[in-house]
């Protein structure tokens, strides 16, 4: 786009055969430096691209008019480059385009726009494109709906919390989909989860964007404080071999090697008089330390020869499901539960915009695989080994010590079965203190004549 301005006479302004090319290019420099400015802070930038700037080219023999004619109506050119002796770029914001537009004709310049920028012509281009416009907003209204709500909610219990009662606390307290972020206050819904749940002992919020992780601790059972004033003593609970006795508190009745069965005494609460400390009778007290029993364990598993084993038929079916924060529609006829003889495997897949927001809208793709149960012949030593591993990691689990050592053998029943005889031996730990309900024995007489 360019503007042509009227010829001038020739008074106010010569031809440029007569224009002194050297006059020009020693006053332009005067006039470019009354108009620049060092630097625009950042708001006016803001405000200026707010306003809407335009670029443009100015060529003639007369710049020092044009440059004129924006000093005397305060007209701020901005980013002067001068190009050659008779043609210059600036920048002008649309205000001073406008109020210079009329006054060209005085110059003797043409002005050619290059470029145009700001939000005036950014919405002038809107305008003509409603559609656009209308998607633009939609957009952005949903973006900022999925980064200001919740849309994913992930618990994560263990065995001892029910999460449909989790669930059911957390909506109570506010947290569900559609949440907003802004009001949740994970403090106090963590305190009153707490005080509503006495399975749990704590409870964690992890938010990544608009998807929250709920994970909830189990309370462990703890032993009842000790009462330092009551009478206990210590017994086996089971039988061993003694190997070490360590009391730290009541007297020790059984020393390394003897043997001992289930429920026998090994610390008691009845202490005998003292040696060492003059005036210490014989008293009751609280019994408890550490006894170390070498054990023995002998269990015998049966298992059959013949397991049934699947053989994939080939055949798959694949069901599909859209979900949307709470609510699922299946995009199938009939159930989805298709009973023994298949395997179910369950895909879920959800679509991220960005790191931590991730849409509400998720595919389910169910597929099950159909199978025939058949009947197949298993090894009976690999069975043994198998039988035996697991033997062992369960008593290891459940004794109070460690497993020295085991060893198993294995015969065939008439019926086709394998029975695996499975022997441990460990060192553990057999006291466990119980309530002694025993009294002071009354003192002893003292003879007539002892002094």
């Amino acid at each position: 786009m360019a503007w042509n301005s009227p010829t001038l006479p020739s008074t106010t302004s010569p031809s440029p055969g007569k224009l002194s090319a050297s006059n020009c290019c020693k006053r332009l420099p005067v006039a470019l430096g009354r108009l620049k400015k060092e630097g625009t802070p950042m708001l006016d930038q803001l405000l200026r691209s707010a306003s809407g700037e335009v670029r443009i080219k100015v060529t003639g023999a007369s710049l020092e008019r044009f440059l004129n004619l924006c000093m005397r109506h305060n007209i701020r050119p901005r980013a002067l480059h001068r190009q050659d002796w008779d043609c210059l770029e600036c920048t002008l914001s649309l205000a001073d385009l406008r109020r210079l537009r009329p006054k060209m004709g005085r110059t003797g310049c043409r002005v050619h726009i290059l470029r145009k920028s700001g939000l005036p012509f950014i919405l002038r281009q809107l305008r003509r494109r409603a559609v656009f416009t209308l998607g633009f907003f939609a957009l952005a209204w949903v973006l900022w709906l999925l980064q200001t709500h919740l849309w994913i909610l992930e618990l994560s219990t263990p065995p001892e919390i029910s999460s449909a009662e989790l669930s059911r606390a957390l909506e109570a307290e506010g947290v569900k989909i559609g949440m907003r972020l802004s009001d949740f206050d994970d403090r106090a819904v963590q305190r009153n989860l707490m005080l509503k749940m006495d399975s749990i002992s704590y409870v964690t919020f992890n938010r990544i964007g608009n998807h929250m992780i709920v994970q909830a601790y189990a309370k462990e059972d703890h032993d009842p404080p000790r009462d330092d004033g009551g009478i206990t003593s210590v017994v086996a609970r089971r039988p061993g071999q003694i190997v070490r006795v360590t009391p730290l508190s009541g007297w020790a009745v059984v020393k390394a090697g003897d043997i001992v069965d289930t429920g026998e005494k090994l610390i008691d609460a009845l202490v005998p008089p003292s040696r060492d400390v003059e005036g210490l009778g014989p008293h009751l007290t609280w019994s408890d330390g550490e006894v170390i029993a070498r054990t023995w364990y002998e269990t015998t598993y049966v298992r059959p020869l013949t397991a049934l084993t699947k053989r994939y038929t080939g055949k798959t079916t694949t069901q599909y499901a859209l979900i949307w924060g709470k609510h699922r529609i299946n995009l199938y006829l009939g159930s989805g539960i298709y009973g023994t003889g298949c395997d179910k495997i369950v895909d879920i897949t959800r679509w991220t915009v960005r790191s931590g927001l991730t849409l509400p809208l998720g595919l389910v793709r169910q597929t099950y695989r159909w199978y025939e149960p058949v009947p197949q012949e298993q090894d009976a030593e690999q069975l043994r080994t198998e039988i035996e591993a697991r033997a062992a990691e369960r008593l290891a689990g459940t004794i109070d010590g460690e497993l020295t050592s085991y060893t198993s053998s294995a015969d065939t029943s008439g019926s086709g079965a394998l029975e695996v005889h499975f022997r441990a031996e460990a060192l553990e730990d057999i006291g466990e203190v119980v309530e002694d309900p025993q009294v002071l024995p009354p003192p002893e007489p003292v003879p007539s004549g002892a002094s």
